[in-house]
């Protein structure tokens, strides 16, 4: 009686190996991947109108792998991005690219560029796929994915890239053509618009008008500023700016904050007051 159980135990660990049979071949679709990201050198990024700021060259790299054994045509793409972060901690993407099967890579790296006033990470996900036969002889496709882990978060503070005056006045001077927008003079009335770059969606509060979180500042030449854009240019011009008289010769330091985040400082000079 033991020897015909032993059998019949035998009989169906046979039967069960040949069931599990199909389920090891579909493991051996097993995708894994890690991926970093590092700041470069400073870039040029260029508006349509020519105002540049400077930018950021990101470089992601990833080592992946679609299993010990998968073959090695299985990875089928890579798609490597640059995802954005709001001030409430949710993301957006920003940057990236699809790489299909015949230009992706199990490791690589791909450069991008990332604008001011951004707070961003990378991600890169990795697509794999094999077609095996299973236990009765039938073709079966096997897909898998695997995410990164996301990387180490980076922040490039907003820029004012330039300025120029929108209307202003001078008295018993000479100014050159090409400095009729850029100096002001003492005891003149002055609008200055500000020029600025930045991500709204990484610096921005929800639910609050974008220009009520955008502050312009002014220091020097007798001046102490602190304002919002000013509501009659941006009516008029669709500027962003305000407006000031300088007391006394010298330099004006500009910067702005756009959503609390402090922009670079530009100097503007002032010129004395002659009449």
């Amino acid at each position: 009686m033991r020897r015909a159980l032993a059998a019949c135990a035998a009989l169906v660990a046979v039967a069960s190996m040949a069931l599990a049979a199909p389920a090891a071949q579909a493991d051996h679709i097993a995708p894994t991947v890690t991926a970093t990201l590092e700041l470069g050198k400073a870039v040029r990024d260029c508006s349509a109108s020519g105002l540049c700021a400077r930018a950021r060259r990101a470089t992601v790299s990833w080592n992946a792998s679609c299993g010990p054994a998968a073959p090695p045509d299985a990875l089928q793409e890579v798609d490597v991005g640059i995802y954005g972060v709001r001030p409430d901690g949710t993301r957006f993407p920003y940057d990236g690219e699809a790489l299909e099967a015949e230009d992706a890579t199990l490791s690589g790296s791909m450069g991008m560029t990332a604008g001011p006033g951004l707070r961003f990470f990378a991600q890169v996900e990795v697509t794999c796929s094999s077609v095996v036969t299973d236990a009765e002889g039938n073709q079966v496709e096997h897909t898998g994915k695997a995410t990164s882990t996301p990387t180490a978060q980076f922040y490039l503070p907003p820029q004012l890239m330039d300025f120029r005056t929108t209307r202003s006045g001078f008295c018993g001077v000479s100014v050159p053509n090409s400095k009729l927008d850029k100096w002001l003079q003492a005891g003149q009335y002055a609008e200055l618009e500000y020029f600025l770059r930045y991500s709204a969606r990484s610096l921005m509060r929800r639910g609050i008008p974008e220009l009520r979180q955008v502050k312009l500042f002014a220091r020097g030449a007798g001046i102490s500023k602190k304002a919002s854009p000013d509501r009659g240019m941006l009516r008029g011009l669709g500027a962003i700016g305000t407006w000031m008289t300088p007391r006394r010769a010298g330099y004006l330091n500009i910067w702005a904050t756009v959503g609390g985040k402090k922009t670079n400082t530009l100097r503007v000079r002032v010129l004395p007051k002659r009449c």
